[in-house]
């Protein structure tokens, strides 16, 4: 009996040396901060495929150019639900021009999913500023401006006096060209992310 009384204070002494060496080695802020880490590089990586994939929806839609902006805006919305899932916001603003082709049109369609309404401006080159002073969230607006195939334009795209952004499309004769302007942001626990860019495709030879 004297020695399993021993033997139970011995291990009760080893258990809690045990305790205490592991206790000491355990830093709970190295832990949180790994995690915090391993948060952010997965939100990182999250956003780098939503934009891979944004830019996606303008490749599979390319033999069907009077679907690609609207393609672009079904995908948008798409991913703002998933994000709503995962409780995280997601804005975001796009304009597609397309030539139309032998009638020198061209079409500007303005997407707005930034999760407000917007006071929404487009002008082309010098002319006269369009505006859509209502643009509800989750809608789109379009308008047509006459060009000459073969010259380069610029369209000004604003918003609430505080936004502006320039978007250049280079017009081809005897072509049909597209141009995606894409503003993405991703609001992730620690860190927003966001990109801003313009694609460019030429889609059809007359």
């Amino acid at each position: 009996m004297k020695s399993k009384g021993q033997m139970f204070l011995i291990m009760s002494a080893v258990t809690f040396i045990v305790l205490i060496l592991l206790k000491n080695s355990i830093n709970i802020s190295d832990i949180l901060q790994n995690k915090r880490e391993l948060e952010v590089r997965f939100e990182k990586e999250y956003f780098s495929n939503i934009v891979d994939e944004m830019k996606g929806v303008v490749g599979i839609s390319f033999y069907n150019q009077d679907n690609i902006t609207n393609n672009v805006f079904d995908f948008g919305n798409f991913i703002r639900r998933k994000m709503k899932e995962r409780t995280q916001d997601f804005d975001f603003l796009y304009v597609g021009l397309v030539t139309a082709g032998i009638d020198n049109n061209m079409s500007v369609k303005v997407i707005n999913l930034l999760n407000k309404p917007i006071n929404a401006t487009l002008r082309l080159n010098s002319s006269d500023i369009v505006n859509n002073s209502e643009m509800a969230d989750a809608s789109s607006w379009e308008i047509y401006y006459i060009i000459t195939e073969g010259s380069g334009y610029v369209i000004t795209v604003g918003y609430n006096d505080t936004y502006r952004e320039n978007i250049t499309i280079n017009t081809k004769i005897n072509k049909s060209v597209y141009v995606g302007f894409f503003d993405i942001t991703l609001y992730g626990a620690k860190t927003t992310y966001k990109e801003k860019f313009q694609k460019s495709y030429i889609l059809t030879t007359r």
